[in-house]
């Protein structure tokens, strides 16, 4: 969907552009209608003129040219008249040789139209027709309308400009108000993204009363949202809390001697405590990660990651672990701190656990971040990589060299990634081990 702002902005731009146009034809035909008008008003006053002027004979029409406008005398002069009653035709000496398209008209009836006379000239003609001495009479008089057309484009050519101007002055100071008008819009989603990396708790409420309830509601669900979400991680660390001690006083029973006697129930029972602890710790981590995006902040790695690197290689120092880092330029991330702490931590543990001298870690930015961990150790099947993600599964099994752990910390890492829209992927590594690339959008 079209933005609201181009929606608007596109929408007020047409309105104006259609209204100015209109305005522009309304002038434009009320200056000519005026100019034919007043052009027609004079002929109406010369042909009432010409009718006071005619005379009769037995065999002709004439009119006293002392009462007959002069202009009517010079030739071709733009201004004409002719004058028939039945048969006989009268016409004005400015027609020379020339004559003029008229047709009979009943007395009383008028009639107006353009037409071309000498010498292609533009006319007006009025007619009407008269009673007089008992005899029906038709006057018909023209005046070039050349100058009122020169003179009319003149004007409205002055107009195009100044209506041009004034439309394009009018589209950018409305376009402007809309502008302004919509800013607290985007006030408001600039403080949803720094909603989203954690640099303030709610919206700000200073803003139109149009958008202020869907703000105070928004505001009320980030609130209930919080509450639920703390009660949710405070009851699940509760829980975990209160199942520590029947889970050691269980590990105490079942070291004892008299399940000793019995090692197949003393084997169930500790596959089962182990199973307990495992359903702890997924759900202690799943709390963790709910709402991820309201506490995100800009994730330091040139200051995190060189103390979880050292951490690592104290706990690996047996192993005289190698671990290289490879960090892109300027490379930032907004997320929480102990996602990608953990994110990390357990991917590099697990290439430290089963590397035999050297792990490599790279970090880019392209298109998300990528978390690149390789290392040279035996690494698995294909089948096995499928496995990995999925809780409790442990690939040591397949493997001659035991290691120590529950299976959880890649799977921990995929819940992590998954939570962040991410995807993490499994393949062969150049250096003889295996390569995790974790894609965090």
């Amino acid at each position: 969907m079209r933005s609201l702002q181009s929606r608007l902005s596109i929408g007020l731009t047409l309105g104006i552009l259609i209204l100015s146009l209109a305005q522009w034809v309304a002038v434009s035909f009320t200056i000519r209608h005026v100019a034919e008008d007043f052009v027609a008003s004079r002929l109406q006053h010369d042909a009432e003129d010409l009718l006071a002027a005619l005379q009769f004979t037995s065999d002709n029409i004439s009119t006293e040219k002392s009462r007959i406008n002069s202009v009517y005398s010079i030739p071709f002069s733009g201004h004409y008249f002719r004058i028939q009653s039945g048969p006989l035709i009268l016409r004005s000496r400015s027609l020379w040789d020339e004559d003029l398209a008229t047709s009979l008209l009943p007395p009383g009836k008028v009639n107006e139209y353009h037409t071309i006379g000498p010498q292609q000239q533009p006319l007006l003609v009025w007619q009407s027709g008269y009673t007089k001495q008992g005899k029906q009479i038709t006057i018909s008089v023209a005046e070039e309308v050349a100058h009122i057309e020169e003179d009319t484009n003149e004007f409205m050519l002055g107009y195009s400009i100044i209506t041009l101007i004034a439309t394009i002055a009018f589209i950018m100071t409305q376009l402007t108000i809309l502008r302004r008008s919509l800013k607290p819009l985007e006030l408001v989603r600039e403080e949803i993204t720094l909603l989203t990396k954690g640099e303030t708790r709610s919206l700000s409420e200073t803003v139109p009363s149009e958008i202020r309830p869907l703000v105070r509601e928004f505001n009320q669900l980030l609130s209930v949202m919080s509450q639920r979400l703390k009660r949710s991680r405070n009851a699940t660390g509760n829980l975990a809390h209160a199942l520590k001690t029947p889970l050691a006083l269980l590990v105490r029973l079942v070291e004892r001697d008299e399940l000793a006697a019995t090692p197949q129930l003393q084997q169930e029972l500790q596959q089962t405590i182990n199973r307990i602890q495992q359903l702890m710790e997924r759900e202690l981590k799943r709390a963790q990660l709910a709402g991820k995006a309201s506490c995100a902040g800009k994730f330091n790695f040139r200051e995190e990651l060189p103390p979880l690197i050292d951490a690592l290689q104290r706990i690996y120092q047996e192993k005289n672990i190698t671990i290289n880092m490879t960090l892109a330029n300027d490379i930032q991330y907004s997320a929480d701190r102990e996602d990608l702490l953990e994110l990390l931590g357990n991917l590099l543990d697990n290439a430290c656990k089963w590397a035999t001298a050297h792990v490599s870690l790279s970090i880019s930015n392209d298109h998300g971040l990528v978390v690149t961990i390789e290392d040279d150790g035996p690494g698995c099947s294909e089948q096995a990589m499928q496995q990995l993600t999925q809780r409790g599964t442990r690939i040591d099994e397949n493997i001659e060299k035991s290691v120590d752990g529950h299976g959880l910390g890649l799977a921990i890492a995929h819940d992590i990634v998954t939570a962040y829209d991410g995807t993490l992927r499994f393949r062969r590594s150049a250096m003889g081990g295996l390569t995790v690339e974790a894609t965090l959008t």
